[in-house]
């Protein structure tokens, strides 16, 4: 064999390695790329179905008594000419501030027999923390244990002693304290607020609203028509002026 042909055999035969050193090396990152893949696919995977074990949407919850089938308590007579429905988070500060707005007026309205109005609170900030599911608990077993008088005036006193959206929030034994300030017996609803006896019922008001569209609160609703405004006063106005038409 000559020298050239020699050195060209070499040479293809370290081409040839080379080729199988890059097959085996796309081979492997084909491997690991894959395995990545899989990894992800399977951590979706667990993640879906551990997010719909905790997912308990539509199961049956135990209804306080006083509470209206749509998860909420009413003021005003039910032959009222005209319904509001206000849809609130006891953390929303803008709800804070519209019930200092309009709480004495609507009052007033429904003791005349003009409106009747129902508040239906619900867990909506839940990403701030547990605050605003365990207020609406309380408010529930309230409404459950003492009725819907009682249960108002706990949700005006939720309002009125409402902490910030960063906390700090009141803990269980203060949202008892509130609710026996408000009228409530102590020992009726003490444990319904510690054990989260209606956690279920919040989750289904949870539901209720996002099926009627509910996005942000408060939401008002004046005779099945939702309440538009450029910012809270003119929610606020338009919504008395569609009381006072009506």
């Amino acid at each position: 064999m000559s020298k050239k042909n020699a050195q060209l055999s070499k040479a293809e035969r370290a081409a040839a390695v080379r080729r199988e050193h890059e097959r085996r090396e796309r081979s492997r990152q084909m491997l690991v790329v894959g395995g990545v893949v899989l990894a992800i696919i399977a951590i979706v995977v667990v993640g879906y179905l551990v997010q719909s074990s905790r997912d308990t949407t539509g199961e049956a919850a135990d209804a306080p008594a006083g509470g209206t089938e749509t998860y909420g308590v009413t003021i005003g007579p039910d032959d009222a000419p005209v319904k509001v429905v206000v849809y609130e988070d006891f953390l929303c500060p803008v709800c804070g501030i519209f019930e200092g707005e309009t709480r004495d007026r609507l009052q007033q309205l429904a003791d005349d027999g003009d409106v009747q109005v129902e508040y239906r609170p619900f867990n909506l900030l839940s990403q701030l923390g547990d605050y605003s599911l365990r207020a609406t608990n309380a408010f529930a077993a309230v409404l459950d244990a003492a009725g819907p008088e009682v249960a108002m005036d706990f949700h005006d006193r939720l309002f009125a002693a409402q902490p910030p959206e960063s906390g700090p929030f009141p803990d269980d034994n203060e949202l008892v304290a509130l609710a026996v300030d408000a009228g409530a017996e102590e020992a009726e609803v003490t444990d319904a607020i510690n054990k989260l006896s209606f956690e279920q019922w919040v989750v289904n008001a949870d539901d209720q609203a996002s099926k009627a569209g509910v996005v942000g609160t408060p939401t008002v609703v004046v005779n099945d028509e939702v309440v538009e405004g450029a910012d809270l006063g003119a929610v606020i106005d338009s919504m008395f002026e569609r009381i006072e038409a009506a």
